[in-house]
């Protein structure tokens, strides 16, 4: 064992996990006893904020107090930029003030835990999200047991062309260029991803390489395929 990997924390219970890289989100609490708890919830209303009532609610479901928290797990995306913006500052608050362990969770691995018609599927998978002018970013996943996590096989990354490798499942939104769902080599069915907190909380009790484990919350940063948008204005706005 190296001396990073004795550094790294260990995730355990109890545990709240935010998901909110869609429009629809929630969190789920994994209480001191194993016992799931959910409650779901939108992200990015102008009117009202949802997400931190629906936090302490499934917290108080769980008869969890928020400074008891042994870790604080969050989807990462890639993902909408507010909602994946609000979820990680919330996930950093929480764990600052509990001195909780923070888990990056990737979308990608969300998604593929997440959606029911992946349940029984084992082999290799693409995941495409954060479509855009003709591109998206893929990620391949794999498992050889339905009792085993999925894992990221080599670097996800932008793609603007058909696959030229086989797969045996593609989860990809309506937003996915169809030319880039389309296989050069096999014909994989596809399907709409789904992203629940429940996943989110059970990966990253799973453990494994894919997770972004810190002690210090700051460390926790969203995964952003391209620059966002606001940031791109921001940078080309004329000198004054």
């Amino acid at each position: 064992m190296t001396e990073e990997d004795q550094a790294t924390p260990a995730v355990e219970g109890p545990l709240l996990a935010i998901e909110l890289s869609q429009r629809s989100g929630g969190a789920a609490v994994i209480d001191a006893s194993g016992d799931l708890h959910t409650v779901g919830f939108e992200g990015g209303r102008r009117d009202r904020d949802d997400v931190l009532p629906g936090i302490h609610a499934v917290l108080a479901r769980a008869g969890v107090a928020a400074s008891t928290l042994r870790c604080v797990a969050v989807d990462v995306g890639p993902g909408g930029f507010t909602g994946l913006r609000i979820s990680i500052a919330a996930a950093q608050a929480i764990a600052e003030v509990a001195n909780a362990t923070v888990v990056g969770v990737p979308g990608a691995v969300v998604a593929a835990t997440a959606t029911p018609a992946l349940g029984e599927t084992l082999g290799e998978i693409v995941v495409l999200s954060a479509a855009k002018a003709g591109t998206a970013w893929r990620t391949r996943l794999g498992r050889d047991d339905t009792d085993r996590c999925w894992r990221i096989i080599g670097d996800p990354g932008i793609i603007d062309r058909p696959d030229d490798r086989a797969c045996v499942a593609v989860l990809a939104d309506e937003h996915v260029p169809s030319e880039l769902v389309r296989s050069t080599v096999s014909d994989p069915p596809v399907h709409s991803p789904s992203f629940d907190a429940a996943a989110v909380a059970r990966i990253a009790l799973g453990g494994g390489p894919d997770l972004l484990v810190h002690a210090d919350p700051a460390r926790l940063m969203p995964i952003y395929p391209r620059e966002p948008e606001a940031v791109r204005r921001w940078r080309s706005r004329p000198a004054r």
